[in-house]
């Protein structure tokens, strides 16, 4: 599939412990419309099967709407908006953008009570919004895809967090193991664990959510340390992303995650899946190191 993908905003009404592009209140940075529509006016046509809206926190736009309009004025076949699903407490807004042509909303959910959700959002009651959210996207019959993001703090309740997502309505489980840059990196040593540490917890979660006959992915690890479990990977061969990011296009996702965000380690060079593998993220070589990790033969 071929996909085009819109970085909206910086700003964010959550200040994950985690988060990649470091948004919080304070990050006003937004893209311009007329650079999205160009964006989306210059690859109309060309084959792609989607739209990704992200952010920071893109429902905090009031452009948002402008925006959807113009993908549905293009004619892209598939919508879908990734959001920490606060705003979609609000039932009408929820439903305006079903209306505008959201079919998947892909939602964040990183702990299975208010308690650690809201230690990793730092937003008291953003857990209550965001399920309140979820449940509001199920009655208009739109798909949710949760997001959980593994942490220190949260993968000996993965299972729980699961449990919650699929008990709400979702079709889709995607776990995520943490990219070690923005807050990320100023905050590793106090929320990054170990892959080794919690594969085996994310391998027995990917059983429990096949036993629903529910959909499970994972992205973010090195394919190495996941064994037989790998084929639940996110499959970047097959989806191809096309990145407006701020006022820079990137025109392969992946290629630019591979050569800039990981690095390979002296294990990777025997391994046979160097080729279709990036590595490990650099932040985690620099701070982890790399002996957990065997090669692929």
């Amino acid at each position: 599939m071929k996909n085009l993908s819109i970085h909206l905003t910086d700003t964010c009404n959550n200040s994950c412990r985690f988060c990649v592009v470091d948004s919080h209140q304070e990050a006003p940075e937004k893209v311009e419309q007329k650079i999205i529509r160009k964006f989306l006016t210059a690859n109309a046509g060309k084959g792609y099967d989607s739209v990704n809206i992200h952010g920071g926190e893109p429902t905090l736009l009031p452009e948002i709407h402008d925006v959807l309009d113009m993908i549905r004025e293009l004619v892209y076949p598939f919508v879908s908006l990734q959001t920490n699903g606060r705003l979609l407490k609000d039932p009408d807004f929820a439903a305006s953008l079903a209306q505008r042509g959201v079919q998947l909303f892909v939602v964040s959910l990183h702990g299975k009570d208010a308690q650690m959700h809201d230690f990793f959002t730092q937003v008291p009651g953003s857990f209550d919004e965001a399920v309140a959210g979820i449940k509001n996207v199920i009655k208009l019959g739109k798909k949710i895809r949760t997001n959980t993001v593994v942490c220190k703090q949260n993968y000996q309740t993965l299972s729980d967090i699961v449990k919650l997502s699929l008990g709400l309505g979702t079709h889709h489980i995607n776990i995520s193991n943490i990219h070690t840059t923005g807050r990320a990196y100023k905050n590793f040593f106090e929320i990054v664990p170990k892959v080794s540490t919690i594969v085996p917890v994310v391998q027995q979660v990917i059983d429990e959510v096949l036993e629903t006959g529910k959909v499970v992915t994972v992205e973010g690890f090195p394919p190495c340390s996941l064994d037989s479990y790998r084929k639940y990977m996110v499959n970047w061969d097959d989806n191809e992303f096309k990145v407006l990011f701020r006022k820079t296009t990137l025109n392969n996702y992946e290629k630019f995650m591979e050569t800039t965000t990981r690095k390979h380690g002296k294990m990777c060079e025997t391994c046979v899946r160097k080729n279709r593998c990036g590595g490990i993220y650099k932040e985690y070589l620099e701070l982890y190191g790399a002996d957990e990790f065997q090669p692929i033969h």
